[in-house]
This record gives C-alpha cells, structure tokens and sequence, in this order.
C-alpha cells in the first residue's frame, strides 16, 4: 500500500541524473492541487511570461509589433505551450514524443528569426528562468524550496530541451542558472522596460482575467499577479508593486495552498497523464471542463 507521501518518497529513491523524466513528472503531479489544477498551471504561464516580457529581445518576438499569438487568441497561446510543457514532463525532453515536440518549437522560432531575432544569451536566459520558476516562486512567498536532487532534476529537463532547441553552453548545474540568471538581469541592454513587453505583459494579464474571474472581480488579476514578482521583475517591466496587505496576502494566500499541498495533504493515488491534461483549444481542468468568461 502506497504511504501518504508516497510521490515524496519515490522522488528521493531516484537519481536526478538517469530518472529526471520520471522526476519531473512526479514533481508537477506533486505540485498540481487536486481542485482548480488548470488555474494553478494558467497562473504558472502567467507569471512565467510576464517575467520573460522583461527580455528585449524575447518580449520583440513575442510580441511582433502588437499581430502575435499572444494578443490575436491568448486562450490558445496559453493552452499552447502549457501543452509542450507538459508533454516534456510527461515523456521527457529526450523521447521520441519530446524530440518531435521540440522541433517543431524550433521550427517557429526559425520562421521568425529574421525579423525578430533571439541572442544565444537570451535562449539561455529563458532555458534558466524556467528552470528556476518554481524556486523563485517559493521564496518569494516563503514556501518551503526543493531538494537538491529535485533541483538537479530540473537542470537536466531544461537543459535537454535547450540543446533540442540548440542552444550553446548551457549551465550546468543549479547554481550555474542562477548566476547566469542573475547576469543578464543585471545587464540594461538584455533586460528593462520596452513598449514590446508592455503590451505583452497587458495581454497576459487579460488572458488570465478574462478566463477566470466573473465579471465584477476582473480588476483583482492585475494585482495579484503582480504581487507574485520581485522587485526586480516590476522594475524591469516598469511596473509598481501593489500595496503592501494586497502584496501580503496574495503571498500568504499562495503560501499556504503551496504548503498544504506538497507538506500536508496526503499524496495522490494515481499520476495524472500529464500530456492530456490541456486536451482541446480550451482549458480542460483536472477535474473536468471549465468555463471561462468572454
């Protein structure tokens, strides 16, 4: 019979360095509530490009003069690549499923290169932020952070789907992608405040708002979501903190479902399929269909 931290227990059995597929698929099942899951993971991707919308060049890309994906159908861009990210997780960056997945993200970052070009230094900015996400996220609020055999597990997913997407010299280990993080978020000429990223960083906002609050609630996405950077993250996007008791008990609030999930509440009983969690053009949560505003 499987314990009540079984997920736990079975992590810490691995080896970071032969298992991180099985690793990291453990983590985000771990990771993912059993009630609103496709919230959690629209509110990862939120944050997550919100932070990347800090690139120069990342948020030009992304953005392609006010036509991408991001601001013609943001439902569908969102799904999209929560869609990659999962499947890696689910089958690993390195399997035949992952390769194909891979490639065929590589194939849209070509098709564009010529006119919305990406640095080396970028890609490898992008490849440490995601690594990264979920650490940063727990310190900010003052979750309780992963081991090192879970971080190791998380360098050797995201450096796998770096070198699909044929990135060079790639860190190498966690604390290697958090000083290359912090390098190029240092750097003006990489990482500030652009019309791009703004405009991308509104777009991410109403996505969100507009799939999951009724109407009437609409204007709390905006300072919860901001209450969930650092200071750094809001000056880079030229962007003002909420006020201090919004900031604090948007942190409390996300502390405390992250430390009741992963510390309190009993493990799941079965792993979820991760590929087939974003199954259509709409969200499809965890725990059946949603509905989503406008």
């Amino acid at each position: 019979m499987r314990g009540r931290k079984w997920i736990t227990a079975e992590i810490a059995r691995l080896d970071p360095r032969t298992d991180s597929t099985q690793m990291m698929g453990l983590i985000i099942n771990r990771l993912l509530p059993r009630v609103g899951g496709a919230l959690f993971l629209n509110l990862f991707y939120t944050v997550g490009f919100m932070h990347v919308a800090g690139q120069r060049e990342g948020a030009r890309a992304v953005d392609r003069h006010g036509t991408g994906k991001i601001h013609r159908d943001g439902d569908r861009r969102a799904d999209d690549t929560l869609r990659f990210f999962l499947s890696w997780f689910q089958h690993g960056a390195l399997s035949t499923h992952g390769n194909a997945s891979i490639a065929q993200i590589k194939r849209i970052h070509d098709r564009y290169s010529s006119e919305y070009s990406m640095s080396n230094e970028t890609f490898i900015h992008t490849i440490a932020w995601f690594t990264l996400q979920f650490e940063q996220l727990f310190t900010l609020v003052g979750a309780p952070g992963f081991t090192p055999m879970e971080k190791a597990a998380q360098v050797s997913h995201w450096r796998a789907v770096g070198e699909g997407l044929g990135v060079r010299d790639l860190p190498e280990s966690w604390e290697e992608m958090e000083r290359s993080l912090a390098h190029y978020e240092s750097s003006p000429e990489w990482f500030g405040p652009t019309p791009e990223g703004t405009r991308c960083v509104n777009a991410l906002i109403e996505q969100f708002e507009n799939r999951w609050l009724p109407t009437g609630l609409g204007w709390t996405a905006r300072p919860v979501l901001l209450a969930l950077h650092s200071d750094l993250t809001l000056s880079a996007l030229d962007l003002k903190r909420p006020s201090r008791p919004i900031t604090w008990t948007v942190r409390y609030l996300v502390r405390a479902g992250l430390t009741l999930n992963r510390r309190l509440l009993p493990d799941r009983r079965e792993l979820l399929d991760l590929s087939t969690v974003f199954g259509g053009s709409r969200t499809e949560d965890i725990s059946g269909p949603t509905t989503a505003r406008g």
